[in-house]
């Protein structure tokens, strides 16, 4: 798909699709972030959401908020002259009133948590920074995701797992279908003891949880620092009735490393495959 076709699907007209050298870019999204470093284009990046914590520099970067809930008046503020924006961030009348006050802005379309997306990604973005390494990276993506995928192909059984949300002091939610952890979970080749049950996330009940035995629950770091850590964390209801509760299989990782689907997705799925097996 062209980008200019990709952009007017959203009603987003941007007026220069190739990105000059004193371009001030806004990235919204940590899978945008990492693949715009990826690329070498970091030194455009002036300003971030919250959820681009990697690399470093870009940890370091002023931050816009929480990609879901922009403002117009944040985004203009950055002085940015272009927006590249992941497929969730939002809402969308946002971005679109920023492209209205003259901002050129890049929003990607499709989020099917796949590696295949992180790869299609990596060249759209590419081909609007105009960045010579584009296809270098996307093609390194692809032969680092044949390996790995080669690799978790051959790892034993299909555990049984649970991902638990607890971030943000929401309270905690399992992952069903149509989810990113339902995403990695699969590619970890293990099964989502939540599957074929419900779509996106739901609060999570003691009952529900013991009904379904799992014999790994995955969470995040951030989840688990937000519960007190490990022990508060088995008190949550329903866990230490479970296998994975009972033996302590707590699985945590970082949630953009994990989630974000991001060009180290590779490492993360790899890991994480070889963590619910110990």
């Amino acid at each position: 798909m062209k980008i200019h076709t990709l952009l007017l699907s959203i009603g987003l007209v941007v007026s220069s699709l190739a990105a000059h050298a004193d371009e001030k870019l806004l990235t919204i999204g940590g899978s945008v972030t990492e693949i715009v470093y990826a690329l070498g284009k970091g030194d455009l990046v002036i300003a971030n959401d919250i959820t681009s914590n990697y690399p470093e520099a870009a940890a370091n970067k002023p931050k816009i908020g929480y990609m879901r809930t922009l403002s117009a008046e944040g985004l203009i503020s950055t002085g940015a002259t272009l927006v590249i924006a992941e497929a969730g961030a939002g809402p969308r009348n946002v971005l679109e009133q920023v492209n209205r006050a003259g901002l050129k802005v890049l929003q990607l379309q499709d989020n099917t948590h796949t590696p295949q997306q992180i790869a299609a990604d990596i060249r759209i973005i590419g081909k609007q920074l105009n960045a010579e390494s584009t296809e270098q990276v996307a093609r390194d993506f692809e032969h680092a995701w044949q390996a790995a995928d080669a690799k978790l192909n051959s790892l034993p059984d299909r555990p049984r797992v649970l991902f638990v949300m607890n971030n943000a002091g929401r309270g905690a939610q399992v992952a069903g279908d149509e989810t990113a952890a339902a995403a990695v979970i699969k590619l970890a080749r293990a099964d989502n003891v939540m599957a074929n049950q419900y779509k996106d996330y739901r609060p999570l009940t003691a009952e529900a949880l013991v009904a379904a035995a799992p014999d790994v629950i995955i969470t995040t770091s951030e989840g688990l620092e937000a519960s007190g850590g490990l022990q508060n964390f088995l008190k949550t209801p329903g866990i230490s009735m479970t296998p994975a509760g009972k033996n302590q299989r707590i699985i945590s990782m970082d949630t953009q490393y994990l989630l974000g689907f991001t060009p180290r997705l590779p490492a993360a799925a790899m890991e994480l495959g070889q963590a619910i097996r110990k």
